[in-house]
């Protein structure tokens, strides 16, 4: 499962790299900010994209639909210190989950183990035998 987590914390960024790799998870880039961010979008497939609001330059909720149209199958969770009460419909459609600074251990748990549970499931299916699925299709139908 690869992970983008972005956040201009360095701390933040260092702590939730940790939790991950607590559950195994390896394969995680770092984004400093939301530009540096969307260049790694270019160059990677994500099934994870964790994301702060406020940072220098391009904000979470500017990069978010654009996230959300290069990566349609990530899960995107956005936690910030700085979660707005005002969310437009449109862009409150482009995340999975809003959590509040400081999450929770318990909380960061829930998210990494199902999102590794939807990326599993994911693998699964891809992985389906297609010549046993175009077999004999009228006994299945």
């Amino acid at each position: 499962m690869k992970i983008l987590m972005v956040d201009d914390e360095a701390t933040v960024t260092s702590f939730l790299s940790d939790v991950a790799k607590l559950k195994g998870l390896t394969d995680i880039d770092v984004a400093a900010s939301g530009e540096e961010a969307l260049q790694m979008v270019v160059q990677n497939t994500y099934d994870l994209i964790t994301l702060d609001i406020r940072m220098p330059g391009l904000s979470g909720l500017e990069i978010l639909a654009l996230l959300r149209n290069m990566c349609p199958h990530a899960i995107i969770a956005i936690i910030s210190g700085h979660i707005p009460q005002d969310i437009s419909k449109e862009t409150a459609g482009c995340v999975d989950v809003l959590i509040s600074k400081p999450a929770t251990l318990d909380t960061l748990h829930c998210l990494l183990d199902n999102a590794i549970r939807i990326h599993d499931a994911m693998s699964e299916i891809r992985s389906l035998d297609v010549a046993s699925v175009t077999g004999d299709v009228s006994a299945t139908f």
